[in-house]
């Protein structure tokens, strides 16, 4: 019989705990076993087991305390994963002491650091010497530097590991704000996403059930600090099921391939992009990957011949796609195992613990083959956008997270992407997926990259434009374009309007941002 420590986790098993009770838990379970292995700011990679981790969240909390930081304060986070040991203790810390965490994005413009400490008011800022500058003309705010010439807390994360449990810290209620997470911000100015202790944990629930974890896994991710992915997903998927997190900073493809052979990692996550740069790298003879049992991925469609190719290169590997949002989680849909690679392309089914559901536009649930808007519910879902009551309101309606997002059911139940709502355009009438026009677009030779908005009509109301970018060495006719697109689309898809650009425009998170677009065709583009 499998011992309570390796039996899957239950929803009641997180019934009244906070993420630091979660970690306490563990470490009486689990003390020698690899909770979390991250780069820290002075270079090296070190692993720290749950005993570790349960010692380090009470030190760093009592370091944030005697800089002011209290209950429910706002903790602000300026750190990358190079520096990724120091940012998750950073959030246990807070976690530890009831304070908010919130992971602020390295690679944004000036203007949106200054944009995003403006919105949350943090107690404090913690970063590293080399961010000082910035961050101090981003706002003036206090700053807790970690490696000044006077630490924020030197015995904490540069001294000797701790001793023996301190006593356990003030008792924080599920309920209450964990972190606050920026959403992408592609068509406004971008939202912080509140997600409590209950809806991180059970995010943990779910998508560390839907990527197949178990305990003692080692689960590695290229999952940026400042995204939901990296607390939200690898951390607490990885604590919830009792497996270690291995936290990846910036690496090339051969060196996320050895740094996977050496920590012995179980599990791989990635995004597309990157499992198809280290796919090629491991067609060129680089070992790696060979303790993976399964590899997930998300965040966009997995094409079916990457999908065939990387089970080609590693036959022992199970692969399951997932999808989710910052609001839900981001728990959501996933594709597992036995459904690849004929379903590739698709969202899936709901993930354990979760529900989803198909509405037209008058929220009544549609049926296959029916489009209609993605509803999402279940206890992994955020509370709610910070002091944003009217974009709450109209996002989460009685319980449930209305995503934007078009879909349609197959006589399997599992969802295929149409489009987001916003995105889809009204021409005369006429319903336009800019996804499909794109994917048609993408496959004409020469176009590196795509994107396609409305704009207005005066005649039809709205037209489809088209934004390309050339592939190096390519130059783009856009009456060859029409043409192309007239065979392959049907009339009304076909763009009217035009730019050819060298890049599109996009967040720090790789998404196009399509209201820069939509505003320079408006002012003459094209």
């Amino acid at each position: 019989m499998a011992s309570p420590d390796h039996e899957p986790p239950s929803p009641a098993q997180l019934q009244g705990l906070s993420v630091s009770a979660l970690i306490d838990r563990r470490a009486l379970q689990r003390p020698s076993a690899i909770a979390l292995s991250a780069r820290a700011a002075a270079g090296h990679r070190e692993r720290l087991s749950y005993a570790q981790l349960a010692r380090w969240q009470r030190r760093v909390g009592e370091g944030l305390a005697r800089l002011g930081v209290a209950r429910g304060d706002r903790v602000a986070v300026y750190l990358d994963n190079d520096a990724g040991r120091e940012a998750v203790l950073t959030a246990l810390g807070c976690w530890a002491i009831g304070a908010v965490v919130v992971p602020l994005s390295t690679r944004g413009s000036d203007g949106q650091l200054a944009q995003a400490l403006a919105l949350v008011r943090p107690r404090l800022v913690v970063g590293l010497a080399a961010s000082a500058p910035r961050l101090a003309a981003a706002s003036e705010l206090p700053l807790a530097l970690l490696d000044g010439p006077q630490p924020a807390w030197p015995a904490t994360l540069d001294g000797p590991a701790p001793g023996p449990a301190e006593a356990a810290g003030p008792s924080v209620s599920p309920t209450e704000p964990a972190c606050l997470l920026f959403t992408s911000g592609t068509t406004a100015q971008a939202k912080a996403v509140v997600h409590t202790h209950r809806s991180l944990l059970h995010a943990g629930l779910a998508m560390g059930a839907a990527v197949g974890l178990v305990a003692g896994d080692l689960y590695q991710g290229a999952f940026p600090f400042f995204t939901s992915s990296c607390l939200n997903l690898g951390c607490m998927s990885s604590w919830v099921h009792g497996a270690g997190f291995v936290m990846e900073h910036h690496l090339d493809s051969a060196q996320r391939l050895a740094l996977a052979d050496a920590e012995g990692t179980t599990v791989y996550h990635g995004v597309p992009s990157v499992i198809q740069l280290m796919l090629a790298e491991a067609e060129r003879g680089a070992e790696g990957l060979r303790r993976v049992r399964r590899l997930a991925y998300g965040g966009a469609a997995m094409p079916a011949p990457l999908i065939g190719r990387a089970a080609v290169r590693w036959p022992w590997m199970e692969q399951v796609h997932v999808w989710g949002m910052t609001e839900s989680g981001p728990a959501g849909a996933y594709l597992p195992p036995h459904w690849l690679p004929a379903k590739a392309g698709l969202m899936g089914q709901a993930m354990p613990h979760c529900e989803l559901r198909v509405v037209d536009g008058a929220g009544r649930p549609v049926g296959p083959g029916t489009p209609g808007e993605l509803l999402f519910r279940g206890p992994s879902l955020a509370a709610g956008y910070f002091e944003d009551p009217e974009a709450t309101a109209l996002a989460f309606r009685d319980g449930w997270l209305h995503t934007g997002d078009l879909v349609v059911a197959d006589g399997d139940g599992l969802l295929r992407f149409i489009d987001r709502v916003k995105d889809v355009i009204n021409r005369g009438g006429l319903k336009v997926s800019s996804a499909a026009v794109e994917a048609a677009l993408l496959r004409f030779p020469g176009i590196a990259d795509v994107a396609v908005v409305a704009v207005p009509d005066e005649r039809l109301g709205e037209e489809v434009a088209a934004c390309v970018v050339p592939a190096p060495g390519h130059t783009l006719d856009t009456q060859t374009l029409g043409e192309w697109c007239r065979a392959h689309l049907a009339r009304h898809e076909v763009p009217r309007r035009w730019a050819v650009m060298p890049a599109l425009p996009r967040n720090p998170m790789g998404k196009v941002l399509k209201r820069e677009l939509r505003q320079a065709l408006a002012d003459g583009g094209g």
